[in-house]
Parts: C-alpha cells; sequence; structure tokens
C-alpha cells in the first residue's frame, strides 16, 4: 500500500476533525501555469510550491491544502500554454480558500508562493483581508525571496543569473522534476541590470542584484514578448545543476518549519468566520 502524504484532501472530514482536535496549521501551495523557457515546464511555479510544501507538511506533520496551480502572470501570455487569472480572481480564490479553512478551525495558515514576486501583491491584499476578518494568523511565504539569504550562498552570485527560468529555478527543478527538464534547450539570457534604476519592481528574486533605487515599470505582453525573445528565460540555466536544486530545496523547507514552529508561539483567537458566499 502506498504511504498517504500530507495532503488535507486525501483524508476523510473525520480525520480532518481529529486532526484539527490536536493541530491547527495548514500549508497552502500557490503558483502558477507559465512558460519557463524552451527548457522547464509549464507546471514549474505550482510544481516547486507543491514539492515544498509536502515535503515540509511531511517532516513538520502538518497537512498541506490543495494548491493552486494558476496565478497573475500576465505577461507571460506572449508565450502559449500560460494561463492567467486576473489579480481580483486570485485574490478572491485566496480569500475564500483561507476563510474556508479559518472556518472549520485552521488558524494557522502558510501559503507557500512559488510564483514569486508576480504573485504577491494579489496574495498581501487577501492575507490583510481574512486577517482583520478573521483574526487568522497568515503567513506569506515565497520561495525565493524566503530563502534569498541561502540562494545567494548557493547560486553562482553573477548579477542577472537569478530571473525566470533561471539557475536556481532550473536547478530546483533538477532536483524535484529531473524528468521534465529539457537541458539541451538551456540557455543563458543574462540581462545585468542598467543604469541606476531597478525597474522590475520593488523587490527582486536575484540575491546578487548591487544596490540600486527601484522603481516599476510593468511591460505591456507584447513589450514582454520582445524583451525576453526567443526564449522567454531571464538568467543563466546553464548554471543549474541538481545539486544547487537540493540544498535550495533543503533551505526552504528548513525555512517553512522554522515559520511553522514561530507560528506555534503566536496568541490566536479566531473572530465569528463566516461561509464565503
Amino acid at each position: 500500500m502506498a504511504t498517504r502524504g500530507p495532503w488535507l484532501h486525501e483524508r476523510r472530514w473525520p480525520e480532518v476533525q481529529e486532526y484539527l482536535e490536536r493541530d491547527d496549521v495548514v500549508l497552502l501551495p500557490v503558483g502558477s501555469t507559465e512558460q519557463h523557457g524552451r527548457h522547464l515546464p509549464l507546471m514549474t511555479d505550482a510544481a516547486e510550491a507543491i514539492a515544498v510544501a509536502v515535503e515540509a507538511g511531511g517532516r513538520g506533520d502538518v497537512l498541506v491544502a490543495p494548491p493552486l496551480w494558476l496565478g497573475w502572470t500576465p505577461h507571460h501570455m506572449a508565450y502559449p500554454g500560460t494561463v492567467t487569472l486576473r489579480a481580483e480572481t486570485l485574490t478572491a480564490v485566496i480569500e475564500d480558500v483561507c476563510t474556508s479553512l479559518a472556518y472549520h478551525g485552521f488558524k494557522r495558515i502558510l501559503i507557500v508562493n512559488g510564483h514569486r514576486v508576480a504573485n504577491l501583491p494579489p496574495i498581501e491584499i487577501a492575507v490583510v483581508r481574512v486577517r482583520n476578518r478573521t483574526g487568522a494568523y497568515i503567513l506569506v511565504y515565497d520561495l525565493a525571496l524566503s530563502a534569498r539569504v541561502e540562494i545567494a550562498a548557493i547560486t553562482s552570485g553573477v548579477p542577472g543569473a537569478v530571473g525566470h527560468a533561471c539557475e536556481d529555478e532550473t536547478s530546483q527543478m533538477l532536483h524535484s522534476h529531473g524528468d521534465l527538464v529539457a537541458m539541451d534547450e538551456a540557455v543563458p539570457a543574462v540581462h545585468a541590470p542598467e543604469g541606476r534604476f531597478h525597474l522590475g519592481g520593488f523587490s527582486s528574486p536575484d540575491p546578487s542584484l548591487p544596490d540600486l533605487d527601484m522603481a516599476w515599470l510593468p511591460r505591456t505582453v507584447e513589450e514582454f514578448g520582445r524583451a525576453t525573445a526567443p526564449t522567454g528565460v531571464a538568467g543563466d540555466p546553464t548554471a543549474a545543476t541538481a545539486e544547487k536544486g537540493r540544498l535550495i530545496f533543503e533551505a526552504e523547507v528548513g525555512n517553512i518549519l522554522e515559520l511553522v514552529e514561530r507560528s506555534r508561539g503566536e496568541r490566536v483567537e479566531l473572530k465569528e468566520v463566516t461561509v464565503p458566499l
């Protein structure tokens, strides 16, 4: 008989009730279905969030909620196969999922975001709303930004090597889903920052980014396609290895487990939670 993982949706409802009698923590992996260059599958962001959440759930004896495979990714619509939600749709879905979990008594919800910076604005809005309405402890963990120090030590350190479908993402997929990676299709597309402003937003997954002033200039779908042609890559996937991926994976899992324990030290009192309608 196969060993059952930590998935919430693999339990029967009495088993969930039994879990809630001894624990109130749940992990929620969120990702995206979008192009990741010619060498990585569309599932990359969701797949990595799921892999890390499942491992952390298994090690920490914590349930993992059903994953969200879709995110906010309009810019990647420049490449076939990408599926995007509207920002307000992602916010609403996160709100409803977290409210449903809180309604049943999950007081501590840790969202594991695999889509990096792009997903964060709609998720952050949802989390602020649900936390204020329900009193639940809701923390957002981002695979790149919440392990930034560790990734800096593991990757090459070349500015621009970490971006999209890059050194760290490719390494993680080589570790978790190596059969889906086509390294013979991987090509570098390192775009080092020019000038003193970083126009890619107010945070970056690149831990080696030099000290720059930050601004936000979103690209249209057409502009993004032209800027990232012909591969859709931003970074250097050729520097990726499965061993780097394993080290990054272990750092991310360890960080999440540390934050789970930190959450247990917080006093949480749920307000009256109503069913999403």
